[in-house]
């Protein structure tokens, strides 16, 4: 009994200090570098579209409390510590990791297809290169899938839902989620990752690695440093030509616009390949006031 409560004693804390720590972390999208380059990313965009530079007045909206603190804000900081904790007892110890995953792949390919008797030698910088594109386009690409189904069947829309009733958008809105659906994304990753990294380990061995910075992802990493914070906020940043291939933040702030002629638009996260495949991409052309919320069924 007194282990069970230091247990849950130390479970709580670790869901009080996750703030701190996701600060800390380059793996978690608030990470503090990417919410510096985020500012001053913002604070460029203002200089573009008011033409003069005022950034004491720029920095006092960004940090308003009536933008952070806001009602819809402390809905998503609420999200975030449930959340938190659900995953901390049940997710993660009842689905198991993404090792577990992996090896569970590795096994049933040798016990289905047996030993390669002759692998494909490949240099390691080429595996590494090719590792982490593969698991970028695969991970992508499941993320956009389950996204786009989140919205179009009506039992997981339930849950979604709460996401997009977000009136005010905050780089937290990202936690801003059902239990149930952080869970679906939770077991897609995991499976992603235990697909691609067990068919890279069954050709090639387990030295199989991905391109990684400060010991991440280095695709997650870039992206989260090319203004992903800005996804989820009020701040208009378009890529331009370059929206072809990749979803802007602006895209993403369509995609929570409430106008009727958004709706069910700009699913993806990264590659615009997939909205365009399938007939959902937007492109962001000029600049507009959007509203946020619920305005769909």
């Amino acid at each position: 009994m007194q282990q069970l409560m230091h247990d849950s004693w130390n479970t709580f804390l670790q869901v009080l200090t996750t703030p701190l720590v996701a600060s800390l972390d380059p793996s978690r999208r608030i990470y503090w570098l990417f919410l510096v380059v985020s500012i001053l990313l913002a604070l460029t965009v203002f200089v573009m579209q008011k033409k003069q530079f005022l950034p004491v007045v720029w920095m006092r909206q960004l940090f308003s409390r009536h933008y952070l603190f806001s009602s819809s804000s402390g809905v998503d900081f609420f999200y975030w510590f449930v959340n938190s904790l659900i995953k901390l007892l049940l997710v993660i110890p009842l689905a198991g990791g993404h090792l577990a995953c992996t090896l569970l792949v590795v096994r049933f390919l040798y016990g289905h297809f047996g030993i390669i008797d002759t692998p494909m030698t490949l240099a390691m910088p080429v595996l590494v290169v090719l590792y982490t594109c593969v698991f970028l386009v695969v991970e992508d690409a499941s993320r956009y899938g389950l996204h786009r189904l989140m919205h179009r069947v009506p039992f997981l829309w339930r849950f979604h839902k709460i996401h997009h009733s977000a009136t005010v958008l905050t780089p937290f809105t990202l936690y801003r989620v059902h239990p149930v659906e952080m869970t679906l994304y939770y077991l897609r990753g995991t499976l992603v990752f235990g697909v691609v990294s067990g068919c890279f380990i069954y050709m090639w061995g387990s030295n199989v690695k991905g391109w990684q910075i400060l010991g991440v992802d280095a695709i997650g990493f870039l992206f989260n440093l090319a203004a992903a914070n800005l996804r989820h906020s009020h701040i208009w940043l378009s890529f331009g030509v370059f929206e072809r291939w990749f979803i802007s933040p602006a895209q993403h702030q369509i995609h929570h616009s409430t106008n009727p002629i958004h709706f069910n638009q700009n699913y993806g996260s990264i590659l615009a390949l997939w909205d365009r495949l399938f007939g959902s991409w937007r492109a962001s052309g000029k600049f507009e006031v959007l509203k946020f919320g619920l305005g769909r069924g």
